[in-house]
């Protein structure tokens, strides 16, 4: 067999060391701490993921990969109180400056995410949820008998199967989708983006869900029990919902821009709002 070339010789040894650089580069950690009950987790991660899952037991475990030596994870415990942190060791933009956790918590703890670009998971969790980042997609799913707080500029959001919840969204222009979302208050409040709500607006609730040029979209089964009011300053209405015209006074409705009516005892309270989107409210 001929010798190998000079040439060819480098090329494999310095294609041998980039393999191991970059998996020297890929570096995952694990964290544990105890906690007693009603723990109160944080995140914050400048770039990459958080996902958030609530488990059995007493355990927060923090899971945080890296991806270069140009960035750290600082984690620890004060009493009842864990965080974890993306520190920077150097200036860097990209792929070396991200981080992902996947972090499990017991599902009675208060969790706390903020991560600018995400995304971001969270799910089965007795405890409150702050969420805050930028372009980052949220995602909230099986939550209970808490207060849910979000808050982004242009990620969408998209909340399913919150029960008896405290439910605060704000976006600037990011689309917000509700599932099943239901609770004594529910706010959604946009600039540019739609929102859309399929669900039954349960639990004896107050509900408002407003923006300025977006479309609004709610799908209601017949056994939905609302007091609901819908406006559209400068944009249209639609209604094709069987509900009881309520006796409002005239100037606050607006044949095409505006409707009122109850539907089965009007237990919770809805209220629709935008400046020129259109809202549209369909039977399911």
């Amino acid at each position: 067999m001929a010798r190998m070339s000079n040439r060819a010789q480098w090329s494999l040894v310095a294609a041998g060391v980039l393999t191991v650089a970059a998996f020297a580069a890929d570096n995952r950690k694990e964290f544990r701490y105890t906690v007693a009950p009603g723990a109160s987790v944080i995140v914050i991660n400048d770039s990459g993921p958080v996902d958030i899952k609530g488990s059995a037991g007493h355990q927060v475990v923090i899971a945080a990969t890296t991806h270069s030596d140009k960035v750290e994870v600082i984690c620890g415990q004060s009493g009842n109180r864990v965080q974890a942190t993306t520190h920077f060791l150097q200036r860097t933009e990209g792929p070396d400056g991200r981080v992902e956790y996947l972090v499990l918590v017991p599902s009675d703890a208060s969790v706390t995410v903020r991560a600018p670009s995400g995304p971001i998971t969270a799910g089965k969790l007795r405890g409150d949820v702050s969420v805050e980042g930028d372009t980052a997609q949220v995602e909230v799913r099986d939550v209970s008998n808490a207060h849910v707080h979000v808050r982004t500029i242009s990620g969408p959001v998209s909340l399913g199967n919150i029960s008896n919840g405290h439910v605060e969204i704000t976006s600037l222009s990011g689309n917000v989708q509700l599932d099943a979302v239901t609770g004594r208050k529910v706010a959604v409040n946009t600039a540019k983006g739609s929102i859309r709500y399929n669900g039954d607006f349960a639990g004896g609730g107050d509900y408002m869900l407003v923006n300025h040029s977006g479309n609004i979209d709610v799908t209601l089964p017949a056994s939905a029990s609302l007091d609901l009011t819908a406006r559209s300053i400068a944009g249209s209405v639609e209604n094709d919902f069987p509900l009881k015209q309520q006796q409002h006074p005239t100037s606050t409705i607006t044949a095409g821009h505006s409707f009122a009516g109850t539907s089965n005892s009007g237990a919770s309270t809805v209220q629709l709002r935008s400046f020129s989107g259109k809202i549209r409210v369909k039977k399911q």
